[in-house]
């Protein structure tokens, strides 16, 4: 919250899944992780990572759209990374670039999109999760996971509403 309050003038809303509050497909029992930093201190130094003596020192290039909004996001993540040690190169590059030199490719270490359904009446997530989409599709994390692709295959063709919102709500706890 506190990135959307300091980057977005309040302008947002917090997602704690892949689908978004508001939807008819929303699953709200999704657990929310609440910002701890000394929990994510703790698990930086649990995986050998630590700012200075007696660990490596954890860095990566965050590649993102450089527009000013976006630049305001990326430079508020790479602030709150360094709070906890962690070394953030920013990489702004035009959305052509982002997507044809990163995101299609794959050749990125983090990147910073936009998944936008504002104009979809459906809140089909599969082309953003579905294994099928980790080469060739929208996929860009590249997660491969069965038992969610099932739930996402199930769920487009599915035409009762409540089981299609089943369908999702079980892909969003695996999610």
């Amino acid at each position: 919250q506190a990135l959307i309050d300091r980057t977005l003038n309040g302008q947002a809303i917090l997602a704690s899944g892949p689908i978004l509050p508001g939807s008819w497909a929303y699953y709200s029992g999704l657990a929310v992780v609440e910002f701890n930093r000394q929990a994510a201190i703790d698990l930086l130094r649990s995986a050998g990572y630590a700012a200075g003596a007696g660990g490596e020192r954890l860095s990566f290039e965050l590649a993102y759209p450089d527009d000013e909004r976006h630049t305001a996001v990326a430079q508020a993540i790479q602030q709150d990374w360094q709070e906890l040690g962690v070394q953030v190169t920013l990489a702004p590059v035009s959305y052509e670039v982002l997507l044809d030199e990163y995101l299609t490719p794959r050749e990125y270490q983090a990147v910073l999109v936009d998944i936008n359904l504002a104009n979809s009446p459906d809140p089909d997530p599969y082309p953003f999760w579905h294994q099928a989409q980790t080469t060739g599709g929208q996929n860009y994390a590249m997660w491969d996971d069965r038992q969610a692709s099932e739930y996402l295959e199930q769920a487009r063709v599915t035409v009762e509403l409540a089981e299609r919102k089943r369908l999702y709500n079980n892909f969003q706890v695996r999610f």
